[in-house]
């Protein structure tokens, strides 16, 4: 029994799923005040942040700097008309072929690399984010959690790592299994589904897309239900689809104008890459490719180059992987997908001083475009030329303050100038992040014998082990 509340418990929780209800006006509690008394929006973010460090423990997060920046870029921009622009949303690439999304306290969204190949174009992905978004904005487990006082912050945090990472829940999530508790998880369940819908139509119409592609995603993955119920995609598992739900999308979607649009380049070209380096034999990868480019079906065909190149380069065909970006280049020479493919093909084909220059030559035009300095660092650093990408590095923290591979590659670069204090002080972010407060706090120790009379120094590498030791304390509090 208490396994089945707290599974009841946990949809709600991780990704708010449930069946749909009718397409009547929602009638949801007032809780808006109640749930924050429970867990204020602060608190919420340092909920997800912790998360995130658990989750990178035991998810495999893309480290592709395109892919991610794609994604965030997308996800901004349905944020932008929700109900709380200003909220600070991190949406994240997981590297599993299975179908699925799922948003967790705080603003962090993520999505999995099966789930944007499924998608048949932008506005189904887009569909997807809205949903995610919109339990987000609308603070659904905080307002589940509004009456029930004992529901802490590391009780939260504890069920959220055992349920959505796997493992034993142990006494903190047996805690959140009370009756009261799990009934007002599984009534609450259906109206927050349906808000999400109706909040998402609302956003993928106010963004530019067209709103009928979330009915077109649901009916499409209700129909791989019918098929194959033996193998069901874990989004239908975790976003229960049924007839009454895409009707109720539908008729929704239907209240806003026809709006045909194009998909994005960015989108194509990122779905074309995560196949490119899907698992499998290369050489056959390189041949399904090439194959598609034959075929005058195929209306994508800048994008299924850039796949195609990509393929060769991964199968270590330099030759034709170059002749092919160079034709992209010849009609897009500013595409910064296409540029750093060009510096990435020199590099593996051990042209390093060519591919650097590649790198340095559009990094110059465009310095802003995060994934292009992560790429011109990282290849910096590769090449033995790390004291350069120091710069670059920390130009390109201030914008993605929480990667962590951003802190070790400072680490080594710093570890390169003889900077041996702040190499172990990046380092220990680079633990942290990942979940290793015992780590950070060493290699900080480190940085903090190594900083000499470095007055300033000594005091951050300080104040920061007090900060880690404070918030360890703090999530660990009545485990």
């Amino acid at each position: 029994m208490k396994r089945l509340l707290l599974s009841s418990l946990v949809s709600t929780l991780i990704v708010l799923s449930g069946p749909a209800v009718s397409a009547n006006t929602i009638n949801l509690p007032d809780l808006g005040d109640a749930s924050r008394t429970v867990i204020s929006p602060a608190q919420e973010r340092r909920l997800g942040e912790d998360f995130m460090r658990r989750a990178r423990q035991s998810l495999s997060f893309s480290h592709d700097p395109e892919i991610s920046d794609y994604l965030q870029t997308l996800g901004q921009r349905l944020v932008a008309h929700s109900d709380n622009p200003g909220t600070n949303f991190r949406f994240f690439v997981v590297n599993d072929p299975t179908i699925n999304a799922f948003a967790v306290p705080g603003g962090f969204i993520g999505v999995h690399t099966g789930l944007i190949l499924a998608a048949e174009n932008e506005a189904e992905l887009a569909s997807v984010l809205a949903h995610e978004i919109s339990h987000i904005t609308q603070r659904h487990i905080p307002r589940l959690l509004a009456e029930d006082q004992n529901a802490t912050l590391p009780t939260m945090a504890a069920i959220l790592a055992a349920i959505l990472l796997g493992g034993n829940g142990g006494q903190a999530a047996v805690a959140l299994t009370s009756a009261t508790l799990a009934q007002r998880g599984i009534s609450f369940t259906r109206t927050f589904e349906e808000e999400a819908d109706r909040i998402g139509v609302r956003l993928l119409a106010e963004s530019g897309f067209d709103p009928r592609a979330m009915p077109a995603f649901f009916e499409r993955m209700q129909q791989i239900n019918r098929v194959n119920d033996t193998n069901l995609p874990d989004f239908l598992r975790d976003h229960p689809v049924t007839t009454a739900r895409i009707a109720d999308t539908r008729n929704r979607a239907e209240q806003y104008p026809y709006r045909q649009r194009p998909d994005s380049l960015a989108f194509q070209l990122v779905r074309a890459k995560l196949r490119a380096n899907e698992s499998g034999d290369p050489a056959t990868i390189v041949r399904a490719f090439k194959a598609n480019i034959k075929d005058e079906k195929i209306t994508q065909i800048e994008a299924e180059h850039y796949g195609y190149a990509v393929a060769l380069l991964r199968a270590r065909q330099y030759d034709s992987a170059r002749a092919e970006v160079s034709r992209l280049l010849d009609r897009a020479p500013t595409n910064n997908f296409y540029r750093i493919l060009h510096a990435e093909i020199e590099l593996a084909a051990g042209q390093t001083s060519t591919g650097l220059r590649l790198y340095a030559a559009a990094y110059k035009t465009d310095p802003n475009y995060q994934p292009l300095a992560v790429n011109y660092a990282q290849a910096l650093v590769r090449s033995g030329r790390a004291l350069e990408a120091e710069p670059i590095l920390r130009a390109s923290l201030k914008q993605r303050p929480d990667d962590p591979s951003l802190y070790k590659l400072l680490s080594e670069s710093l570890n390169d100038a003889n900077k041996s204090a702040e190499s172990h002080q990046a380092l220990a972010e680079y633990y942290y992040l990942n979940g290793d407060a015992k780590a950070a706090i060493e290699q900080l120790r480190l940085a903090s014998r190594r900083a000499g009379n470095n007055f300033y120094l000594q005091s951050s590498v300080e104040a920061r082990i007090q900060a880690i030791k404070d918030e360890t304390a703090l999530l660990a509090d009545k485990k």
